[in-house]
């Protein structure tokens, strides 16, 4: 198995089951699954690039910043 394959094997399972519980993870704060989900979008991400599949990288770079931004805007919409 290449590594870029292993990543992928690795990251969408782990990704996914975070994304079936993602409204919860954002709403309760839940670090530990929030950083199990962003690491898993990372190694898709280093996956696709480890290929040379730009459009893969793109995709899945761009909904982990879009995970980012809603975790960390949305614990501030709760605090304030």
């Amino acid at each position: 198995m290449t590594p870029a394959n292993a990543l992928l094997a690795v990251g969408y399972p782990v990704a996914v089951a975070m994304i079936v519980r993602w409204v919860p993870i954002v709403r309760q704060r839940r670090l530990g699954q929030f950083a199990l989900h962003q690491a898993g979008v990372g190694a898709i991400v280093a996956g696709w690039a480890l290929r040379g599949r730009t459009q893969g990288v793109v995709v899945n770079g761009s909904w982990w910043v879009s995970a980012a931004l809603w975790y960390t805007l949305a614990g501030r919409r709760r605090a304030g």
